[in-house]
């Protein structure tokens, strides 16, 4: 059996885990969507433009990577203790789906 503490800290890491694997993807989406949707780059301009874009793209993946990380760790912290993979992976694709539908949603309506 597991302990509370070993629970804990099993939860804590996993969610940690999710974060660090959930911002980067969020922001790689973010930055192709955006490539994808606007023409060509003058490169001469990137170090004169003032990088808002790069800290909307930032914050956006911070909060959408905590996101997910506090359902997983909600959802490991569950006392189900026979189904908690099953649970945790539905948790971790709802919320992975509903922050993917919210973007997309918001880009469409606010190019």
């Amino acid at each position: 059996m597991i302990s509370a503490e070993e629970r804990r800290r099993a939860a804590v890491s996993l969610a940690g885990l999710l974060f660090a694997v959930v911002a980067p993807l969020t922001y790689l989406a973010q930055r192709m969507y955006e490539r994808f949707r606007s023409a060509a780059i003058d490169p001469g301009l990137i170090l004169a433009s003032t990088h808002t874009s790069f800290y909307w793209r930032s914050a956006i993946a911070v909060w959408f990577a905590a996101t997910c990380a506090a359902i997983a760790y909600r959802g490991w912290r569950a006392d189900l203790a026979e189904k908690r993979g099953e649970m945790l992976a539905r948790t971790i694709a709802a919320a992975l789906a509903a922050g993917a539908v919210v973007f997309f949603v918001a880009a469409w309506l606010l190019p």
